[in-house]
């Protein structure tokens, strides 16, 4: 016996960590090769804050918050091909969905040199409480702090529907960010192309 597990349970266990490692750097990839897409959009377009949803993460708030620090991951200069990460400068609000469980994980992430401009505990607020059609529903959780939110959405069928939670997310993290002056699309009044608006969000 192993630590007073038979060797069966110690075989089950292992495998389950080894299942529960992949998972995680899964979600730590999608996060990297994302942060390489947006430092290039910010190179060309000079956007500072970004929405996305990711697709490893399964409305897993723990597995997207692997996917947070795999976008902001510091490159390895030693090698120079393999790029992951790079968006540590900008500030994000990533977005994950599980139809079955009803759910909705969110991660907002403000860089420390954008705290007078914007708030990772009002961002999440924002989205939480939107007045978009349905609701999001939720609130930022007490771990939270002005620099990294989370948050975990879930429908209760009687206020709060996860389709439509999940139409709004994105919709109300964004119009945040309009308010706030932080976003300009197609619909702003300034001059010049901003390619950002051409951005896949």
């Amino acid at each position: 016996r192993l630590g007073g597990l038979s060797h069966f349970d110690f075989c089950v266990c292992c495998g389950y960590l080894r299942r529960a490692r992949s998972v995680v750097a899964k979600a730590f990839k999608e996060g990297g090769k994302k942060g390489v897409e947006i430092e290039g959009a910010a190179d060309t377009s000079g956007l500072t804050c970004f929405c996305t949803r990711m697709q490893s993460s399964d409305g897993n708030i723990k597995l997207l918050e692997a996917a947070m620090e795999g976008m902001n991951a510091v490159p390895d200069p030693e090698d120079p091909e393999e790029r992951k990460g790079c968006s540590g400068h900008i500030a994000k609000l990533i977005i994950s969905e599980n139809e079955k469980a009803g759910a909705i994980a969110m991660v907002a992430y403000v860089p420390e040199d954008m705290k007078d401009k914007l708030n990772a505990i009002e961002w999440m607020k924002s989205v939480c409480e939107t007045d978009l059609g349905g609701g999001v529903g939720g609130a930022p959780d007490d771990s939270s702090t002005d620099v990294w939110a989370t948050c975990t959405a879930v429908e209760d069928k009687e206020n709060f529907f996860f389709l439509k939670m999940k139409d709004n997310t994105l919709s109300a993290a964004i119009g945040y960010l309009r308010e706030k002056g932080l976003f300009q699309d197609d619909e702003s009044d300034d001059e010049g192309d901003n390619a950002a608006a051409d951005f896949e969000w």
